[in-house]
């Protein structure tokens, strides 16, 4: 499943901007696209390489980057290398591969960013090119700051997190009225018990959420594992609270056949199937520029995540997408120029009219959500952008780690083969030896 960045093919208007590029909006301070007046005008290719969209080909990112960047510097070649069939940047590092721009999410940062020590401090950068980081949500920039200890790594270039997407059609069969914004998860679970049944010999699911992305964005901010002691804490009060909320829903669906549940139904790809393709789920959470890839005739819409009692209204943490300069780049005066160009009220304006969210703060790009993609029209678009983010919880190099074995437990949790104490015991205690183990590779 796609997360942050836009799905293949969707922002091919990018190319044919000439003309036709938009002025800068009001409200914050407006980004100069394009600053390139310390920077070479010699021939530079710059190498760009991003983990988004693993299937994106050289087309898919000359659409949705190469040619702006083209057209705005023109001594600049910019090429991209997809990602490896394996998914892993060893083949490419071990390969000789030099890089130059990296766009990860925020999930994928210290995978690969610091892990394969790519990480370059832009904080001189960012002043001598004079980037006012007020314009971006200040989320994204303390969050920046946190994991490079005070300086900076990436700016962002985007932003998502999860929401509700529902199916009307379900509720309209069982007349069941539709989620609003602002309901709580208590409501949210009567609505889901009230469409989970079967009809005429279809079973329908009331709700699931794609459990990576739900998690990693928890509304407690609850850490997977504490950055000063590098400690498992998926047994903390708050992440058990959150787990045992997804796992009442789990127990509202019918075991197939008095089988546990399979595989599919805590995997982001087999629910977007169900309730795009097979329309057998109600409601889904994930990310909200999923709905990109629905087809034009599914009637959808959305309401924003439910909230805890305990917290009010909170909607989830958000999930930035960042612009990084690699350590290794020979070039770095010119990515910056071309990031200053990518972070631009007028870049940002043109991928937010193609379903993009912003990571800046200017409410007048946010009015421009996906004006230029007719399945939009009428839907809920206030709903993606909470009103009060969660804070983003801390985030360690032993996160991907963690979220593997606490997949396993929401899996175990889910199907209830075993109890959320259990599972969650388990998955420290695995948790805890993975982590040894990673840390006696770097003695």
């Amino acid at each position: 499943m796609k997360s942050w960045v836009v799905a293949s093919g969707k922002v091919a208007a990018v190319t044919a901007l000439a003309g036709g590029l938009l002025a800068g909006c009001g409200g914050a301070k407006q980004e100069t696209a394009g600053n390139s007046a310390a920077s070479s005008k010699e021939p530079v290719e710059l190498v760009f390489y991003q983990t988004g969209n693993a299937d994106w080909k050289e087309e898919d990112f000359m659409n949705n980057y190469g040619s702006y960047i083209k057209q705005k510097f023109p001594n600049i070649t910019p090429k991209f290398v997809p990602v490896p069939s394996n998914k892993s940047m060893d083949t490419l590092i071990t390969g000789g591969q030099q890089f130059d721009v990296l766009i990860f999410s925020i999930g994928h940062t210290h995978l690969n960013l610091l892990r394969n020590e790519f990480q370059y401090d832009m904080t001189e950068l960012i002043k001598k090119k004079n980037v006012d980081l007020n314009r971006f949500e200040p989320f994204t920039i303390e969050q920046q700051k946190e994991i490079a200890g005070g300086g900076i790594y990436g700016l962002p270039l985007s932003n998502t997190s999860p929401v509700i997407m529902y199916n009307k059609d379900i509720f309209d069969k069982f007349g069941v009225p539709y989620p609003k914004d602002g309901m709580t998860w208590d409501e949210i679970y009567d609505l889901a018990k009230q469409v989970t049944r079967s009809d005429n010999g279809t079973q329908y699911y009331g709700f699931l959420a794609s459990p990576e992305h739900f998690l990693k964005t928890n509304q407690f901010s609850a850490p997977f594992v504490d950055p000063k002691t590098s400690k498992p804490m998926f047994d903390d009060p708050k992440m058990m609270t959150f787990l045992d909320n997804l796992k009442r829903f789990y127990q509202l669906i019918p075991p197939p056949d008095g089988k546990p549940l399979a595989g599919g139904f805590f995997a982001s790809t087999a629910q977007s199937n169900m309730f795009a393709k097979d329309r057998t789920l109600a409601m889904w959470s994930h990310f909200s520029n999923a709905a990109l890839n629905f087809p034009d005739d599914l009637n959808w819409d959305y309401a924003t995540l439910p909230y805890f009692k305990e917290l009010g209204q909170v909607g989830p943490q958000a999930y930035p997408g960042y612009i990084y300069i690699s350590k290794t780049s020979k070039h770095k005066e010119e990515a910056m120029d071309v990031i200053q160009a990518l972070i631009s009220d007028e870049f940002q304006t043109i991928r937010s009219k193609m379903g993009v969210e912003s990571a800046l703060k200017n409410p007048e790009i946010k009015k421009t959500f996906a004006q230029d993609l007719p399945k939009y029209k009428g839907k809920n678009i206030n709903a993606i952008f909470p009103q009060k983010y969660a804070a983003p919880a801390p985030l360690t190099e032993y996160n991907d780690l963690a979220w593997k074995r606490l997949n396993t437990a929401v899996g175990d949790i889910g199907r209830g083969t075993k109890d959320s104490v259990t599972a969650v015991r388990e998955a420290n205690e695995g948790l805890a030896k993975d982590i040894e183990a990673e840390k006696a590779k770097k003695k």
